[in-house]
C-alpha cells in the first residue's frame, strides 16, 4: 500500500490541466474586469476631449456659446446618448460676481465648461455593475 501512494504522490501526469481548469474561471473575470475598467477610462478621455476642443474654441475668442457647445458635442466620440455639454460664463470686478452689463475697470470673464454623461459598462459584471454619472468641468478666464 505504501509503494502505491508513493507511485499517486509521484506521478505529474493531468496537474496542468487541472491547475489550467481551476485558473481559467480566474483569468475571465480579470479579463473582464480589464474590459470594464478600459471601457470607463477611454469614454472619461473622449468626454475629455470634447471639453478640451470646446476650452481651445473659447481661448481662441470665440464668444457664440451655442456653437462652442455644438463644437465640444460633436468633438465627443461615442458619447452617451444623455449628453450634455453646458457653458456658464461668470463676470467678476474684483472679487464680486457682476452680470454682463455691469461696467468696472479691469472686469475678468471666467468660461466654465461642464460635460456630463452616463457610462454604461460593456458586461454587468465587476468593478463597475451599473451605469455611472461621468463629468469632467474646465474653467477658462477669457480676459
Amino acid at each position: 500500500m505504501g509503494g502505491r501512494t508513493l507511485r499517486i504522490v509521484r506521478d505529474k501526469s493531468g496537474i496542468a490541466a487541472v491547475e489550467f481548469a481551476m485558473l481559467l474561471p480566474v483569468l475571465c473575470l480579470v479579463c473582464l474586469g480589464i474590459a470594464d475598467g478600459w471601457s470607463y477610462v477611454t469614454s472619461y478621455l473622449q468626454m475629455r476631449a470634447g471639453v478640451k476642443t470646446a476650452a481651445n474654441l473659447v481661448m481662441a475668442g470665440a464668444s457664440n456659446d451655442t456653437g462652442t457647445q455644438a463644437v465640444a458635442l460633436s468633438s465627443w466620440n461615442d458619447k452617451p446618448e444623455d449628453a450634455a455639454v453646458v457653458l456658464v460664463r461668470s463676470y467678476l470686478c474684483g472679487a464680486t460676481v457682476v452680470d454682463e452689463t455691469t461696467i468696472c475697470g479691469g472686469k475678468k470673464i471666467f468660461v466654465q465648461i461642464t460635460a456630463t454623461g452616463t457610462w454604461v459598462p460593456p458586461f454587468n459584471f465587476g468593478v463597475f455593475p451599473d451605469p455611472r454619472a461621468i463629468s469632467h468641468q474646465q474653467v477658462i478666464r477669457v480676459r
